[in-house]
């Protein structure tokens, strides 16, 4: 009995070549997705004997079920029981069996190159133990399987395999979240809903119905106009927090309460004079639904984009201030009575936020904490806090004496 380890495209290379020269094959895999892999056994397919391919978390390609389906001798093992986790591939040869033992499973990731894989080649004749064995453990599985029919299990599998795609994408991603900085309050990775509502309720500074109450209506002009540049200009200067101390405010609210902006000058005159720059920027973030880095990052490009020639750029202040007022949902304004507090729950220096990083380190980091992720209430006043929930973390995080 000969056995040698493979790796990476050299263990592609010798599946490919295996299933070209094989009398026959079987194939019993966690997962399966497009692959050279998978087109050489589609080619091969009257060689194909028996084939278990499992579901569970829905990591396996519908298309790929499809693919194998008109093959009888192919099955699928449901994504529910145990897990089905075995990586098992048998060749007949005019030498004997040959197996495939490892890691890999009938993937692009595995087969493809993007994986970190290692799995082993065992040669030898047909009545060795191990053989009998692994073929006796296919034979079983295949008997539990069931057979893969669009009608009874593909429409059902495919439906759940895209509502759980993104979430797939989402665990693929490992964010390298900071510890809170000495002396810093609690991290907000650490709130509970519980919490997080009773530190918005306990605001020393402001009170929640008049924060709600200038969010809320914040909502309902960019619900209201198609874009920032077509409100009129009282109404943009109440987005942008530009009012003048005894400047009268629109609705009669406390727009400042979110950071004022009355002291940036050229981002004032923007408001004021050039607000498509700034609407143009505001435009790359969705009125509702999910708002992604893509969102953001075409958001920053764009906000940066309109302080050209200016002698004072926007930066973080401005910009978060705007992002908050449209998506309290996602975003929190960092302006300097909050900002020292915020980053230092989140482990970040104040000094080196900007908007280059605002995304990694405030938005992910809240996407990462409980209260964010909680559930919407039903009772109305908590279901209101949970929709503006990220620009009402300055409530928490709020300290006048820290403005420098």
């Amino acid at each position: 009995m000969k056995i040698s380890m493979l790796t990476e495209g050299q263990a592609t290379r010798t599946v490919v070549d295996l299933v070209r020269a094989c009398s026959r094959f079987d194939v019993a895999v966690a997962w399966a997705g497009s692959n050279p892999v998978v087109e050489a056994m589609l080619a091969a397919n009257l060689k194909l004997g028996k084939m278990v391919i499992g579901t569970h978390m829905y990591q396996t390609d519908p298309e790929v079920l499809r693919a194998f389906m008109p093959n009888k001798g192919a099955r699928c093992m449901p994504p529910d029981g145990r897990l089905f986790h075995p990586k098992v591939y048998i060749f007949e040869t005019t030498d004997g069996l040959s197996a495939v033992v490892g890691s890999h499973n009938l993937t692009g990731g595995a087969f493809g190159g993007k994986n970190i894989e290692v799995s082993v080649l065992i040669e030898g004749k047909a009545d060795s133990e191990v053989f009998t064995s692994l073929v006796s453990f296919i034979k079983s599985s295949w008997s539990s399987a069931e057979e893969i029919d669009e009608d009874e299990f593909l429409f059902a599998y495919e439906a759940q395999y895209r509502l759980n795609k993104a979430k797939r994408g989402t665990l693929e991603r490992f964010n390298r979240l900071k510890k809170p900085r000495v002396g810093a309050k609690t991290s907000p990775l650490l709130l509970t809903w519980a919490k997080f509502i009773e530190g918005v309720r306990n605001d020393e500074h402001h009170n929640l119905d008049g924060r709600l109450a200038i969010l809320e209506q914040a909502g309902a002009l960019f619900s209201q106009y198609s874009s920032f540049a077509a409100m009129p200009v009282f109404e943009r200067k109440a987005i942008a927090g530009t009012y003048g101390t005894v400047e009268p405010q629109f609705e009669d609210l406390e727009w400042a309460w979110f950071g004022t902006m009355a002291g940036q000058g050229d981002f004032k005159n923007l408001v004021i004079e050039s607000p498509e720059l700034l609407s143009e920027a505001l435009d790359q973030i969705p009125v509702e639904g999910e708002v992604s880095k893509e969102h953001f990052d075409a958001f920053a490009i764009a906000f940066n984009s309109a302080f050209e020639g200016k002698s004072h750029i926007g930066g973080v202040p401005t910009a978060s201030r705007l992002l908050a007022m449209k998506r309290p949902d996602f975003f929190v304004g960092v302006t300097g009575a909050n900002r020292e507090g915020i980053c230092a729950a989140f482990g970040s220096a104040p000094s080196t936020l900007s908007l280059d990083n605002y995304w990694s380190r405030i938005v992910t980091s809240m996407q990462n904490s409980p209260w964010w992720c909680a559930t919407r209430p039903r009772t109305a006043l908590a279901g209101r806090v949970w929709d503006n929930r990220a620009a009402l973390l300055d409530s928490i995080y709020y300290d006048p004496s820290s403005k420098k």
